[in-house]
């Protein structure tokens, strides 16, 4: 189990690994199918084991879709203390095992009030939260909004990662040196994809979320621009130095009359990294609202504007949090779990929200003999299929295989 979820194994992987070893270890070789039972037995027992009430909570909020109509809902708590004794004095981000599961949704449909309904469903369950961190998707915001109403002294974070890349999109998206930029990098990759350069094509571009990393593409095109074109013609010692020039001359051209700019951008890439960089392992407090300001008024010519922008996000966060106070700024943790249930569900035959949703529980869980011992004789697997069947329903592979296999007995085609 700890090959699956620390080091991503696939089940039928794990299966081959243990029956390499199966001489030494002396024993049967689990199956593909054991194994992903074994996973979601323990997931679910961690979903429904009884947690703690504290008044501490911090609530981190966020929602995940896949293939279908439905989204993701999970609610991860870290209490306040935990932060304090810990995290913060250590200077590091929240780990997997710092974070508890408080709750696991399939919704349909994630209109704020029922986004309030889930929050006020968890806090008469657990406690009620010192603080909530999300993004700013619509939904999310309209029922953290409504929650409020309802426990006005409760603090609404705006996750930093998701601010800053917001900022910078902003910024970005408008310049049309910027777009003329990035549309000349598809087409460079393109064209050097089946050439002896390819080495020395731009990095893909995310159809998604690209504003979190810009960085990337710029220092891409730095790099480039400064490297010594000695070492370069070490690289392909098939092509004469003057031909190769003139290659390069000819694919990357384009990127001196971007020199100038690319030092703006990257600038303004630094600044949001700084900010960030701190709020992360530092926490957000009203102390080091004088270290940022300190730094990015530094910056100064075009940016000066930009700086402001960041300045106002901290003053409005800032502003809610009491002298002396330290608190959480980031949903990183969440996000980093999100991409390990995604590299899971990457493997299913359809890519919808099912069993393995339960994996998210998995990845906070310290995995040990006499835990899994408990997990395994209190949640059977028909515990899980009825937890599946309350939750998801019938999932899109059931629905296929009923449609195609009626299709093969003698039945017209509708």
């Amino acid at each position: 189990m700890q090959q699956v979820i620390e080091c991503g194994s696939s089940y039928r992987g794990v299966e081959k690994t243990f029956d390499l070893y199966k001489e030494l270890l002396s024993q049967e070789t689990p199956s593909f199918s054991s194994i992903r039972k074994w996973l979601v037995r323990i997931g679910l027992y961690e979903l429904n084991r009884q947690k703690e009430y504290r008044d501490d909570w911090i609530f981190i909020v966020d929602l995940t879709v896949e293939l279908g109509s439905e989204k993701g809902l999970v609610v991860l708590g870290v209490s306040e203390r935990l932060l304090e004794e810990e995290v913060f004095p250590s200077r590091r981000g929240l780990q997997h095992q710092d974070v508890q599961v408080l709750a696991l949704e399939i919704m349909r449909s994630t209109k704020g009030e029922l986004i309030e309904q889930k929050l006020t469903e968890i806090t008469l369950k657990f406690g009620r939260p010192k603080q909530i961190i999300a993004d700013r998707g619509s939904d999310l915001q309209r029922g953290i909004k409504l929650y409020k109403q309802n426990h006005p002294d409760v603090i609404d974070t705006y996750d930093v990662t998701h601010a800053m890349a917001l900022l910078l999109k902003h910024e970005l998206t408008g310049s049309e040196k910027y777009q003329s930029f990035i549309q000349q990098c598809g087409q460079c990759r393109r064209q050097l994809q089946q050439t002896e350069l390819s080495f020395l094509a731009p990095p893909s571009q995310r159809s998604q979320c690209r504003y979190f990393n810009v960085e990337k593409l710029l220092e891409w095109a730095e790099n480039l621009l400064n490297s010594p074109l000695d070492v370069l013609s070490n690289l392909v010692p098939n092509i004469e130095p003057e031909l190769l020039k003139t290659k390069l001359t000819d694919k990357f051209g384009w990127l001196a009359s971007y020199q100038n700019l690319l030092r703006d951008w990257s600038q303004m890439v630094q600044m949001t990294r700084f900010v960030e960089t701190q709020v992360k392992l530092g926490g957000l407090n009203q102390e080091v609202f004088s270290i940022f300001q300190q730094h990015l008024t530094m910056k100064v010519d075009f940016t000066e504007e930009f700086a402001q922008k960041i300045l106002s996000y901290l003053t409005q966060e800032i502003s809610q949090i009491t002298s002396g106070r330290t608190l959480l700024a980031t949903s990183d943790v969440l996000e980093s779990l999100f991409g390990k249930y995604k590299h899971f569900s990457s493997r299913s035959p359809l890519k919808q929200i099912g069993q393995i949703f339960l994996s998210i529980c998995l990845s906070t869980m310290n995995l040990t003999t006499t835990l899994v011992k408990e997990a395994l004789e209190t949640v059977r697997f028909l515990d899980v299929e009825d937890w599946a069947t309350q939750v998801i329903g019938q999932s899109m592979l059931s629905k296929r295989r009923i449609l195609f296999s009626a299709s093969t007995n003698n039945t017209e085609t509708a």
